[in-house]
């Protein structure tokens, strides 16, 4: 029963079921469809909460590759502009230009995406 912990920006779109995927660093152990994930904000400090009051299951994990000029590929796959713009709205940006703001200093970077229902 993996945690997820969440930054409060993006409490709003996961209760709209706007951000139903989330991009994560590769874990010891790794989550894995089926499993069932707790959605917390600010974890471990005074005034945690759950962000939804079910655990989400999880649907479909993947290998995501991404850069600093740009380049995604999911599994080894380069997606095209379009398809890093709806990436990058199901994570709970308003762009893909957004997203790789919110990653600046973290690039490159490869681990998990982990998508919920």
């Amino acid at each position: 029963m993996p945690m997820l912990n969440f930054q409060p920006r993006f409490v709003a779109p996961i209760r709209a079921g706007i951000k139903h995927l989330t991009i994560r660093a590769h874990r010891i152990v790794p989550i894995k469809k089926g499993d069932l994930l707790y959605l917390y904000c600010g974890a471990r400090h005074k005034g945690a909460f759950r962000i939804l009051p079910e655990p989400q299951l999880c649907t479909l994990t993947q290998l995501i590759t991404l850069d600093a000029s740009g380049f995604v590929a999911i599994e080894r796959v380069y997606l095209a502009p379009d398809g890093r713009e709806h990436l990058a709205i199901a994570d709970g940006f308003k762009s893909f230009k957004d997203m790789l703001t919110f990653w600046t200093g973290h690039l490159p970077f490869e681990g998990d995406n982990i998508h919920w229902k």
